[in-house]
């Protein structure tokens, strides 16, 4: 019924093979087509200012994203606010304990609570009435 070296296709072995390598070369093509309309993405972000809207806060996010994406594994994040203000000054100084000085609290001719902090800054009509906060 079927000729001898019948292997259950229709089409002879080489136009197999061809199919085959026609698919492959399909998916490449597509891949590398994703990849130009990324790189064109990528590129349009960088480059064009966006000055307010939607797209400038896509644009701002996308930024931080990429640049979070691509230090991946460079320089470890500031362990704390003093290492962030530091910026790149070199050592960053202790946190200092300031010598709390007492505030005053006193009203104004319209009634309304002022803050002070210390008694030379309270008009001297109101002075008499001032309270001291202590923390």
């Amino acid at each position: 019924m079927f000729p001898v070296g019948f292997t259950g296709c229709i089409f002879p072995p080489e136009h197999r093979e061809s199919k085959t390598m026609n698919k492959s070369s399909k998916a490449i093509f597509w891949v590398i087509v994703f990849f130009c309309i990324l790189i064109t993405f990528d590129q349009f972000l960088l480059r064009v200012e966006f000055k307010t809207g939607a797209m400038q806060v896509a644009q701002e996010f996308y930024l931080d994203f990429r640049h979070r994406l691509i230090n991946l594994g460079g320089e470890p994040p500031p362990k704390s606010v003093e290492e962030v203000i530091a910026g790149g000054q070199g050592s960053v100084a202790p946190p200092s304990r300031e010598v709390k000085t007492p505030r005053y609290l006193y009203a104004d001719e319209h009634g309304q609570l002022q803050f002070a902090d210390s008694m030379e800054d309270i008009p001297p009509q109101f002075r008499k009435d001032a309270q001291r906060m202590d923390e």
